[in-house]
């Protein structure tokens, strides 16, 4: 599983790649699956949860996870 990051670059109405691939599977390899992800306002991290109700909010700077453990599962993410 790996993470790809593009920018959007409306002057030319393209996506540029930002950096090479980001390999997920450190952080899940108990074969859980991504089922919800969204950007956190204001900061630069993605929220993913994942099939097992675990969320993790994934810093796109230090390249790390921080995680919580859900008590219910989600039905969607904003």
């Amino acid at each position: 599983m790996q993470l790809h990051i593009f920018a959007f670059e409306a002057s030319h109405g393209s996506l540029r790649g930002m950096g090479s691939a980001i390999d997920l599977h450190p952080f899940y390899d108990n074969g859980e699956s991504i089922v919800h992800a969204c950007f956190v306002h204001g900061r630069e991290e993605i929220l993913f949860v994942d099939s097992s109700a675990q969320a993790r909010i994934f810093s796109l700077t230090m390249l790390q996870p921080k995680y919580m453990q859900l008590f219910t599962f989600p039905l969607w993410t904003f």
